[in-house]
């Protein structure tokens, strides 16, 4: 099997890494410092996807003879894993007796359903007796991974040139002995975006041709780089070029309505003039105003001029421009529906058990009727009734209690009302309609110590009777 040429590659030292020379320079600096004895706190690398975030940590962990312990973004979503395995690595030496570096790669793909990840590597990377780096592309995407930037040194890693890639792929092809064509090397690194794996992998995709032409570049797509939303939030805070800012909104993959949170959450944070703050609000009270109407007619020409009051017109509300450094920030707005949609998706879920028997909306349900059905779980007999009835769950029953779900109060209501609900299901031995022949055959009652002889006179007369009526119950 053919190696990737991203391993194959792989620089052998810091002269041989491509791109934020700076920040190489300093890691080697850190990692020295630790070699020595001298305890340094985390780097955290973050920026521009395909950079070197990763390729620099394990380059370090391989100049200085480390063990290396990596956790990636899956295996970070749970407090336990962190504190079993990254909590040991970071506490003992590896087999050699030399120090373990702790690489925790792409940390901003937890989310706040992440069962306690982020706060337990804050918890764990405080106390480490090892050196740690931590990679993402987006720090700021959540707010409990943004706080790293407070116990680590942070390092924004920025697109490679496209020349110094151009430069490394020219190398490459000339090791390989595969002819190329200069301008296409130099427009594959150019499509690349600074980018610098996903140049190796084109490369390597084309050299199958054993030849690498303008035409084979040309059958690649560029890929596209979506830029950064704090790029577009300073280039309408900082700018005052009406087509700078448009160009700089075209270019992002924000949406509308986020473009639109995004601005109200940090126009107070950057403008310092209230004059400045109330023009920029009243633009984009305007904006809103495009969005309502897009809403109500569906008219979607109106979105150019919601779209640019939002953006040029807070731009161009600002008196001057402030070179105060502002940390944006997410949405307040946005943070409160994430942290409270599983409430809110429990009380709908409510509102539709309860309504479905009362005859009531969900939103009627949940507005109105909630409180009253918490007065009502106070009585623990109602409150079995009312869950058997409406077929509630443990977590349905601990938000109408206040408690939680695992707690005994819970449990027992839950216990007793499976009991209610599994008489109900008993099935019922009755039978309803005409009465057939085949139904009276043999004998609907016997006593102790009666025989068939004694009965068949008897039994004759009964049967008779019997099929003279229009309802049997059995």
């Amino acid at each position: 099997m053919q190696d990737f040429w991203t391993e194959k590659f792989f620089p052998k030292g810091a002269e041989e890494f491509i791109g934020n020379t700076e920040i190489v320079e300093k890691s080697f600096e850190w990692a020295k410092k630790w070699a020595k004895g001298s305890g340094q706190p985390p780097l955290l690398f973050w920026g521009q996807s395909g950079a070197g975030k990763t390729c620099l940590a394990y380059l370090i962990a391989r100049q200085f003879n480390w063990g290396i312990v990596e956790l990636n973004g899956s295996m970070l979503r749970s407090k336990e894993v962190i504190e079993r395995v990254a909590g040991a690595a970071l506490q003992s030496a590896s087999i050699t007796g030399s120090k373990r570096l702790l690489l925790l790669d792409e940390v901003d793909a937890l989310t706040r359903n992440d069962r306690g990840g982020a706060k337990a590597i804050l918890s764990v990377i405080k106390e480490s007796r090892n050196p740690v780096v931590i990679t993402a592309n987006d720090i700021f995407s959540n707010r409990d991974i943004s706080q790293l930037r407070f116990v680590c040194r942070a390092f924004e890693f920025k697109k490679i040139n496209y020349l110094s890639i151009a430069k490394r792929l020219r190398e490459i092809l000339e090791l390989e002995k595969i002819p190329f064509d200069e301008d296409a090397v130099k427009e594959l690194a150019q499509n690349s975006s600074g980018d610098m794996r996903s140049a190796l992998l084109d490369l390597q995709t084309l050299s199958l041709s054993k030849n690498i032409s303008m035409q084979d570049v040309a059958s690649l797509s560029p890929r596209e780089r979506q830029q950064k939303v704090f790029s577009v939030m300073k280039a309408i805070f900082k700018g005052t070029d009406f087509a700078q800012v448009r160009e700089a909104r075209s270019q992002s993959d924000l949406s509308n309505d986020m473009l639109f949170n995004w601005v109200e959450e940090n126009i107070p944070r950057q403008y310092s003039s209230a004059n400045d703050v109330a023009l920029a609000f009243d633009r984009l009270s305007r904006a809103d105003v495009f969005n309502g109407r897009i809403f109500n007619k569906q008219h979607w020409g109106f979105l150019r001029y919601s779209t640019e009051l939002a953006a040029e017109g807070v731009a161009l509300s600002k008196s001057s421009v402030s070179n105060d450094f502002v940390m944006y920030q997410f949405p307040g707005l946005l943070s409160m529906l994430s942290r409270t949609s599983s409430l809110r998706a429990l009380k709908r879920e409510l509102g539709s058990k309860i309504g479905a028997k009362t005859h009531s909306s969900s939103r009627e349900v949940v507005s109105n009727d909630l409180p009253f059905f918490k007065m009502v779980f106070a009585d623990k007999k109602k409150a079995v009734g009312c869950t058997a009835l409406f077929g509630l769950t443990e977590k349905e029953v601990a938000f109408l209690l206040d408690t939680k779900p695992e707690t005994k109060k819970v449990q027992s209501i839950m216990e007793e009302s499976q009991k209610i609900i599994d008489e109900r299901a008993r099935p019922k031995r009755f039978f309803y309609g005409p009465v057939q022949e085949e139904d009276l055959q043999g004998p609907l009652h016997e006593e102790p110590g009666e025989g068939p002889e004694s009965r068949e006179a008897g039994d004759t007369d009964l049967r008779e009777e019997e099929k003279g009526k229009q309802t049997r119950l059995f």
